[in-house]
């Protein structure tokens, strides 16, 4: 243990008149737009809100915020936490600092300099200084990811010294263990601050005024189970799972994928489903939750099946391909999707059939450069190639130029390679690491599918993979 600043600050907590609710800001950053996820944060969020809960703590908490939703979480615990009796935050996430300036960066965070972090970031001071209008009755707990996010001379990873308002103490240090500190050590019932520091905290650091009779936890701690560890009770197998995405996406939440694993897009669209029925929104559903979301969705189903046959009455069935793209573009998995596609390929195939005539009449560059044009995946778009002469390593790069315009993140490119992987082609390890085995894999997949086989995602690859489109 580095202590950086010991200053015991003898203060009597006891002269205060009557007590305030306690106030807890926590804020936990684990899932990233860009740069490197650290997903053990976001999943420990809830167990670290639940503790203060069970110590009767308001609690302001945000999981995976970006810049705008962290200002809101701001200014609601700005707004409390001058009468609080005693105030808490709790930072978990990416952290960077210049000289001794420490920012928390949020989950949209995209820039070049330094300048740039500074007005998109919320600085460690920042929050220290919130707390300042609770001295001696205020910690700030900063858990940092150890991750590099982006490389900007003299920005460095990691927590600096910070020069705390006095009556403001921090304890800091890697994620994991400030989080398990708080809820195993600081948040024990009766346990003062002073003698938490003075056993074993391993390699956390303490700065500023520690008061001496501060206690974070003074009633006994009520086992709360976490929205979780309620969910996991439940007891849904795969196929139940398979419904709730399935009800999900037919009320317009975009679950990511119908494949029966909860993973960050189903988490997302429950939260927005439940916070739009205006319930505690965790990602996680409760036994009650279920049926009001199957329900919801059978009505749902209902409407858009009545929907989907009037508008193919209007479109599809008169037989032209307008009609049919114009139902395929509203209902890609209508009623009548499949029929469409039929009839669309089959009209593609004719008039694929009547380009590749014209071109091999006219038995020029320019004839075979305009059947490749309007028709990119045609039948006969090898045998075009290769008239023209264009090399193979010309169309590879294009297609990698395709892929990088596309800017895939390390979640995104993890999903298709086990999508893909899941459709029986060898992706060689499910990294989201595109190697020469996870290529192969990609290549054959869009062979069989009649795609253009370069071996690079596409935005339809994205779309048919991911989408369901």
């Amino acid at each position: 243990m580095r202590i950086i600043t010991f200053i015991v600050a003898i203060m009597s907590l006891g002269a205060m008149g009557a007590q305030a609710q306690n106030v807890a800001l926590v804020l936990s950053n684990g899932y990233y737009e860009d740069g490197g996820d650290a997903p053990n944060i976001s999943r420990r969020h809830q167990s670290i809100v639940s503790a203060f809960e069970a110590q009767g703590y308001e609690v302001i908490e945000g999981k995976d915020q970006n810049r705008v939703e962290m200002r809101q979480l701001l200014n609601r615990f700005e707004s409390k936490v001058a009468t609080a009796d005693i105030a808490v935050v709790s930072l978990q996430g990416h952290m960077v600092n210049l000289g001794e300036k420490t920012w928390l960066l949020p989950t949209d965070i995209d820039v070049a300099s330094a300048t740039g972090v500074e007005f998109r970031a919320v600085s460690l001071g920042f929050f220290a200084e919130l707390l300042a209008q609770a001295p001696g009755r205020s910690v700030l707990f900063a858990g940092d990811s150890g991750r590099a996010v982006f490389d900007i001379p003299g920005v460095t990873t990691g927590i600096a010294r910070l020069n705390l308002p006095r009556g403001v103490m921090m304890v800091s240090g890697g994620f994991s263990e400030v989080s398990n500190a708080i809820r195993t050590k600081f948040l024990v019932r009766n346990q003062r601050v002073i003698d938490v520091l003075r056993g074993d905290i391993g390699t956390l650091e303490i700065e500023g005024d520690i008061p001496a009779s501060l206690v974070l936890a003074k009633r006994r701690a009520v086992v709360v189970d976490t929205a979780e560890q309620i969910e996991a009770r439940i007891g849904l197998d795969r196929r139940a799972r398979l419904l709730i995405q399935k009800d999900l996406t037919t009320l317009g939440f975009d679950t990511r994928g119908v494949d029966g694993i909860f993973g960050n897009g189903t988490r997302a669209a429950i939260r927005a489903w439940q916070q739009r029925e205006g319930l505690s929104h965790t990602g996680y559903l409760t036994a009650g939750q279920i049926p009001i979301l199957r329900q919801q969705a059978e009505t749902a189903r209902v409407v858009n099946a009545t929907n989907d046959r009037q508008y193919w009455a209007r479109t599809g069935a008169n037989g032209t391909a307008r009609g049919l793209e114009q139902y395929l573009s509203r209902y890609p998995n209508g009623q009548f999707a499949n029929r469409a596609r039929a009839e669309l390929a089959r009209m593609n195939a004719s008039t694929d059939e009547q380009a590749w005539t014209r071109a091999v009449q006219a038995d020029t560059r320019e004839a075979y450069q305009q059947y490749l044009h309007d028709f990119p995946n045609g039948i006969y778009k090898n045998i075009a190639r290769a008239r023209i002469g264009t090399p193979p390593v010309v169309v590879e790069n294009n297609a990698q130029r395709v892929e990088t315009a596309l800017r895939l993140n390390s979640i995104t490119r993890l999903l298709i390679e086990q999508r893909v992987a899941d459709l029986g082609y060898r992706t060689g390890p499910r990294d989201g690491v595109f190697d020469l085995a996870t290529r192969q894999g990609f290549r054959r997949y869009q062979r069989d599918r009649g795609l253009e086989v370069t071996g690079y995602v596409t935005a339809d690859m994205i779309r048919r993979l991911l989408l369901g489109q």
